[in-house]
């Protein structure tokens, strides 16, 4: 039996990306938050007969204009309401790198859906420090952090991915000191919105 693009939407109503599965491809952006999104063309889907989706909202970007926001999606209101294409709005959405997760979700109404994207941005990192040893400086770390291309600097947004890579970078070093019998531990202080992280790498011997 076929189902009708109103009964697939409400049994898909929730697309949910993770950083962990959704490969980097589309709309990039440099590291800096404070540089505009560019705004790539858009090719309006052809109207067809069926639901139509009334209005679009975004929640949860405070550094990013909804605006700026729109120019990155394909769907309009008054477009149909059409799930693949949602789907590829919230994959263009993710791909700017400026979120960590993008969520859509619709609810209809006799005029229309009204979809909603759910976005947690990333967290601008504040500060980086270092605690538990005497012998390397946080200097001596962002030297490291450059040579292995770990991508954590003050003033850009936070990866999660970029911690365990950062820990290990920051062991190596401590290694060549000649520190042996520890572990290092990234702990990362989430403040906002807008959201921004303190990230401490801490030193502590093995037990």
């Amino acid at each position: 039996m076929r189902l009708s693009p109103w009964v697939l939407a409400q049994m898909t109503g929730l697309c949910l990306l993770r950083a962990q599965n959704v490969p980097a491809q589309g709309v990039t952006l440099e590291q800096s938050p404070f540089e505009a999104v560019p705004e790539p063309r858009q090719s309006r889907p052809l109207p067809t007969s069926g639901p139509t989706v009334k209005a679009i909202e975004f929640r949860g970007a405070n550094r990013i204009l909804q605006s700026v926001l729109r120019a990155i999606i394909f769907t309009r209101a008054g477009d149909a309401y059409d799930v693949e294409a949602l789907q590829r709005d919230s994959r263009a959405l993710y791909n700017t790198r400026r979120f960590s997760h993008v969520v859509w979700e619709a609810e209809p109404g006799p005029a229309g859906a009204v979809v909603r994207f759910v976005l947690v941005e990333r967290p601008l990192i504040e500060s980086i420090e270092f605690q538990g040893d005497n012998s390397v400086t946080l200097l001596e770390i962002r030297e490291r952090f450059q040579q292995r291309k770990v991508g954590l600097r003050v003033d850009t947004l936070l990866d999660d991915d970029e911690l365990p890579r950062a820990a290990l970078a920051v062991e190596e070093l401590l290694t060549e000191k000649g520190r042996q019998h520890f572990t290092v531990t990234a702990l990362v202080e989430r403040i906002g919105p807008p959201s921004i992280a303190k990230i401490t790498f801490k030193v502590a011997e093995k037990r």
